[in-house]
């Protein structure tokens, strides 16, 4: 199986380590799964390379002095490989503060040899374990509470019509959050192949519950943007209003939060 792993990195000590943990834990992986690794690295000033391939892991690295919006960053990398990405049998986002457990991409190949997949979801965790067994019936409120870059992998012929992210979202972009959020929602559109895995299958720091207010506005302004596609989209984005109305009485964000910006 060959995998297409597209991941952005600010260049600073933190996140270089953080990065190399994720390289790391796609070497130990098993060796019938190939990775491909598109790495954009923004703020970067050094003249050395910073990464190399090896075994079934192969790294294509690119380097600008410039900070990208993370929609932006994406869609530079997705540019890259657009007219090749079919080669690979599916892709990812990865963060590079993401990490994979060492039983997790041969447990994936060995699900998707017998289940048709076109969108997989799980969870993430500081902890994340390596029990595989709780899928679940998908459902368009478990993905987008679930759905994000380190969670979801998409088949490439999906990725392949998506195209792009949507540059109006996306942290720092006019509309802080909701990048990831919508560009499941759009494959989830696509396909009936989805699948959940109701398991902490993917290493990722833990949120901070009290800090995601600051996504609100990416959020509902995505979910806006697609509440009329059905009736669970159109219940999910009235009940992230009710939430977005408790923030703002909280004064944890402002009454323009409500309104999308365009780009």
């Amino acid at each position: 199986m060959k995998v297409l792993l597209l991941t952005t990195c600010l260049y600073n000590d933190v996140n270089y380590s953080d990065f190399l943990r994720l390289t790391n834990s796609l070497s130990i992986q098993n060796k019938t799964v190939f990775f491909e690794h598109g790495v954009l690295f923004q703020n970067y000033f050094l003249d050395n390379k910073l990464v190399n391939s090896s075994g079934n892991y192969s790294v294509n690295a690119f380097y600008v002095k410039d900070i990208m919006s993370l929609s932006k960053a994406r869609n530079f990398l997705i540019s890259q490989y657009l007219n090749l990405i079919e080669d690979y049998d599916y892709v990812s986002f990865p963060d590079d503060d993401c990490w994979y457990p060492f039983e997790f991409w041969g447990w994936f190949e060995a699900f998707v040899k017998t289940n048709n997949v076109d969108l997989f979801y799980t969870k993430f965790s500081s902890q994340p374990t390596g029990i595989f067994s709780f899928n679940e019936k998908h459902t368009t409120y478990k993905l987008v509470k679930n759905a994000s870059s380190n969670t979801t992998i998409y088949k490439s012929n999906i990725v392949n019509q998506l195209k792009v992210f949507n540059e109006g979202f996306g942290v720092g972009s006019i509309n802080n959050g909701g990048e990831d959020t919508d560009f499941a929602i759009r494959a989830m559109l696509l396909t009936n192949n989805i699948e959940f895995n109701n398991s902490d299958l993917i290493g990722h720091r833990d949120p901070i519950a009290e800090f995601r207010y600051r996504y609100f506005k990416g959020s509902f302004g995505v979910l806006k943007n697609h509440c009329t596609e059905s009736v669970p989209l159109l219940l999910i984005t009235f009940r992230k209003f009710l939430v977005g109305l408790v923030f703002l009485l909280s004064n944890k964000i402002k009454v323009t939060d409500f309104f999308i910006r365009k780009v």
